[in-house]
């Protein structure tokens, strides 16, 4: 019997002085949520500032940064992470725009039913894993985290309309482009690939993406290639030629000038203020 593939679901449990040493800026490639228990923090997205507090629920998109402001003493919550692509399938019968409709609208308020159903996954979670390791266990909190997911999203889909507005076209287009880009980053840097893919002259289609987004498509690219480079850079036990040939370097050297170029560190010098700096490894969520 072949073992299934699990999505990457995860999460850390956040007070003040967590979300202190994770910020200012969060930053992923990931799906992901923040929901509020206690207290209140101010998050900012695309220029915007959100107050959550109890009951509040912020779903962050893929590929954005959302600043972590000023947080109460009292502050609580669970901050999650999904894949990308289990978010996208899950989400198509909200709309066809769901990472647009994220960054426009990415707070709600939950009621008490929500709140209490969400927090009864969220209980079961956390006693199942104090239950050990091993392939059914891993299975299980891998449904269990399914399940969080899915009540987030349909409390996310009853505040927004299952019908929305038809997309504008250059909303499709950026949305296909990451869609396009989460998966093939790590072997096509180039644009035209990406404006191929949206039927688009690589002209045109930087035109849309700068337009929608306020940054070119090289610009994301490059982006998405750096973050998941610095990740893989947090990881002691990756070796600097692996993560090169992970992400379609030729071979170190170009990799180490890439990334050089784009950081002004060098990948060996990026470790070592890595090893200097706790935040790096504070962001690391409790696999389901």
């Amino acid at each position: 019997m072949n073992t299934p593939t699990l999505p990457r679901i995860g999460w850390i449990d956040i007070d003040r002085a967590t979300a202190e040493r994770i910020g200012p800026v969060l930053q992923t490639d990931k799906n992901g949520f923040f929901y509020c228990t206690a207290g209140r923090i101010a998050l900012g997205l695309d220029g915007r500032t959100f107050e959550i507090r109890r009951g509040d629920l912020y779903l962050y998109p893929p590929f954005s940064q959302t600043y972590l402001g000023e947080a109460s003493d009292d502050l609580k919550g669970v901050m999650g992470i999904a894949d990308f692509d289990f978010v996208r399938t899950a989400l198509q019968a909200v709309t066809d725009t769901t990472g647009i409709l994220l960054r426009e609208h990415p707070c709600i308020a939950l009621d008490d039913e929500q709140r209490a159903r969400i927090e009864e996954l969220i209980g079961a979670v956390r006693r199942r894993r104090e239950d050990g390791e091993g392939l059914l266990q891993t299975q299980l909190l891998a449904a269990l985290g399914r399940a969080v997911c899915y009540e987030i999203m349909l409390a996310y889909a009853r505040s927004y309309p299952l019908r929305p507005l038809p997309p504008e076209r250059h909303d499709r287009v950026f949305q296909d482009f990451l869609f396009a880009l989460n998966r093939h980053f790590r072997t096509r840097r180039d644009v035209a690939f990406y404006a191929g893919l949206c039927c688009l002259t690589p002209r045109h289609f930087t035109t849309v993406i700068r337009t929608r987004s306020g940054r070119t498509a090289h610009q994301w690219i490059t982006r998405t290639v750096i973050a998941e480079a610095s990740r893989r850079l947090s990881d002691p036990a990756a070796g600097i030629k692996q993560i090169a040939e992970e992400l379609g370097f030729p071979n170190q050297s170009f990799f180490g000038r890439y990334f050089k170029q784009h950081t002004g560190l060098s990948p060996s010098e990026f470790r070592a203020v890595r090893r200097s700096d706790d935040r790096a490894a504070l962001f690391e969520p409790a696999r389901f």
